[in-house]
């Protein structure tokens, strides 16, 4: 049986090893995988129990294409990036997670569903990148509607930010933190 000590251990190196990445492998995230780091996601703590967010997962490639290509329709800059695939960071799986307008500490619950998607997924060896602007080009874009119809979130639900996976094809390095940011006080 693993100690509380291994345990700490074990998440200390998926959090501290964890980056965001950007570039992909050609290989497909099973269901099965998928489910299980989404049953993380949902355990996260979240204020009075509501789970006041919608998740959804598109794992078709073809699929985010096509979503990205209505959003370069209306926004044709985003698409001019050197290899585009998608809005997406290129990745091949996109998780799209919604908060809940009628509740104000629905932000912090969807942030607590989306750490634990990435440290699940990071801990099966599966990259992430959290992506505010393509939720901000999806709510904006006209030709993006029928997407985001598609997605199906219930009335007082939006589109709040997506989370990128894929098995990675790039090892970033991390990126310095500012320590001062955490102070104690007396």
């Amino acid at each position: 049986m693993e100690s509380a000590v291994d345990k700490a251990t074990t998440m200390d190196e998926v959090i501290m090893s964890r980056r965001s990445v950007r570039k992909w492998q050609d290989k497909t995230i099973s269901r099965d995988t998928l489910d299980i780091i989404m049953k993380h996601g949902i355990n996260a703590p979240n204020g009075k129990g509501i789970q006041a967010y919608e998740v959804r997962v598109i794992d078709k490639p073809e699929l985010l294409k096509e979503m990205s290509d209505a959003v370069v329709k209306d926004m044709p800059d985003v698409g001019k990036r050197e290899g585009f695939k998608n809005i997406f960071v290129d990745a091949p799986c996109v998780v799209f997670i919604a908060a809940y307008d009628d509740y104000d500490l629905s932000q912090v619950d969807c942030g607590l569903l989306g750490e634990n998607i990435i440290l699940s997924a990071w801990s099966m060896g599966i990259g992430s990148c959290c992506l505010g602007s393509s939720a901000r080009m999806l709510n904006t874009s006209d030709s993006a509607a029928p997407y985001m119809q598609k997605l199906d979130f219930s009335e007082g639900y939006k589109l709040l930010y997506c989370i990128a996976l894929g098995y990675p094809d790039e090892t970033p390095d991390a990126k310095p933190r500012k320590e001062e940011k955490v102070r104690y006080i007396e």
